[in-house]
């Protein structure tokens, strides 16, 4: 994966309203607390990650240019869950070691005030919500910005409804924001578990 730079605010803005289309055409999405979104940014949004087509109905929800994180080490993606990457474009992250250049981009997106999205679970291999990596919290903690826990489910059965022509809802819903402070930057996995917690409460039993 060569993309590692987010395209243009306005680009990204363009492409959240095609997502939003797409989605109300195939698979609409069903949003609650939107309310707990903040007005403006910087803030982190920390969604479950069921399947890699999670990014597309999360831009689609919330229709404003967001910073997605992406391992370097994906496993290769087929077209249709390359989108994020190739056309909205993400920052690549070593999930073995966080590099200065990472951390030096994201501040830059941070300053602009830019929704960040880091799934906390990284890769997408089940529907069973797993435990969370402190990436999400290192950065909220850093820069004292809140974190949005979000809960999204439904994407799993997405394609193999189309497959039948079928319509399957997708489910997002926002969390109340969690504020890190810097007392937040002594006990990171503190943090982390409580982001998980939020998202668990919202996740129907059979995603826990």
């Amino acid at each position: 994966m060569k993309t590692s730079k987010p395209r243009s605010r306005t680009t990204r803005t363009l492409l959240s309203y095609v997502s939003a289309f797409i989605c109300f055409v195939l698979a609409p999405i069903s949003v609650s607390g939107k309310q707990n979104l903040p007005k403006t940014g910087p803030y982190i949004l920390a969604p479950n990650h069921i399947h890699n087509i999670d990014p597309f109905p999360l831009s689609g929800a919330i229709k404003k240019p967001i910073t997605f994180l992406m391992a370097e080490d994906q496993n290769p993606l087929r077209w249709y869950e390359a989108w994020a990457p190739l056309s909205y474009g993400v920052l690549l992250v070593n999930r073995k070691k966080i590099q200065p250049s990472t951390i030096k981009a994201l501040h830059r997106q941070i300053k602009k005030n830019e929704i960040i999205c880091i799934f906390p679970e990284g890769t997408a291999l089940s529907t069973k919500l797993k435990e969370g990596k402190n990436g999400a919290s290192f950065f909220a903690a850093r820069h004292e910005i809140p974190i949005v826990p979000v809960a999204i489910f439904g994407t799993e059965k997405v394609l193999p409804a189309l497959k039948r022509f079928k319509r399957i809802n997708i489910n997002i819903t926002f969390g109340k924001p969690i504020l890190a402070t810097s007392e937040d930057k002594k006990n990171i996995s503190a943090l982390t578990k409580k982001t998980m917690r939020s998202i668990r409460g919202m996740l129907p039993e059979e995603y826990c």
